[in-house]
């Protein structure tokens, strides 16, 4: 990403930042995308159920996909 777009993004954001941590977030940003799409590729959780409830006990089990 370049300088200018990170300037965009923090000004859209109201984040103020110094020249040189926008130079630092452009130099960096293909690393950090890298890394934030690498906690998206799990092929094992890729078709798992989404947590839509929570269990304390003995109730029975929301959200798990089960059919009672």
């Amino acid at each position: 990403m370049s300088v200018p777009e990170i300037r965009v993004l923090l000004a859209a954001a109201t984040l103020p930042a110094t020249e040189p941590e926008i130079a630092g977030l452009a130099a960096r940003y293909s690393w950090q995308r890298a890394a934030i799409d690498a906690l998206y590729d799990l092929p094992a959780a890729r078709h798992a159920l989404p947590v839509l409830g929570f269990r304390t006990g003995d109730e029975e089990a929301v959200g798990t996909g089960k059919v009672s």
